[in-house]
């Protein structure tokens, strides 16, 4: 079952993506902004709601990926140079520990999008990766809220009486019980 404040936080993030994804439609200019891994990392965040400078470090690393990516993507649009930016995304992932997949893919944005200006994808991915991380610190201060917090366990409870949970056993349970 999913629980309150998971829904809270699935709720308000699919909310900028949807406000992200109209503003890329209406400005041309933000065409970049609106991206698939901006998903992806959504639903990491989501999962990961941990100190904020791991965060920050993948924000960090989806940066530098991003300019990484374009930086090749300017000097040859060819096979070559689309290697390369990966073998170095990823060799850089493992050295620094950024654990999140979606840093290679906005590393590779540039190769499918083809963008005009250099600068366009890492701006589009650090305005939209800070825009998110505000989100998830707006989620963090409703969360705090007392009757939020109240309301969760009180909606679990529910659940459970009208049988909308699952009450299957665990294996383990049932090996037991066969043994006996």
């Amino acid at each position: 079952m999913i629980s309150l404040l998971m829904f809270l936080r699935s709720l308000v993030i699919c909310s900028y993506l949807a406000i992200i994804y109209c503003a890329s439609n209406q400005i041309p200019s933000l065409k970049m902004v609106f991206f698939p891994t901006l998903g992806a990392f959504s639903f990491l965040f989501i999962h990961r709601v941990g100190p904020i400078k791991d965060i920050g470090r993948i924000i960090i690393g989806a940066i530098i990926a991003a300019t990484l990516g374009s930086l090749f993507y300017a000097i040859d649009t060819g096979v070559v140079s689309f290697f390369a930016t990966a073998i170095i995304t990823i060799s850089l992932i493992k050295l620094f520990r950024w654990n999140a997949a979606p840093i290679l893919a906005v590393s590779l944005i540039p190769y499918f999008s083809h963008p005009v200006s250099i600068w366009a994808l890492p701006a589009a991915v650090m305005a939209s990766l800070i825009g998110l991380v505000l989100t998830l610190w707006f989620i963090g201060k409703i969360e705090q809220l007392a009757w939020i917090t109240k309301l969760d366990p009180t909606l679990r409870k529910i659940t459970s009486v009208l049988g909308l949970t699952d009450r299957r056993q665990p294996v383990t349970g049932m090996t037991q019980e066969s043994r006996n």
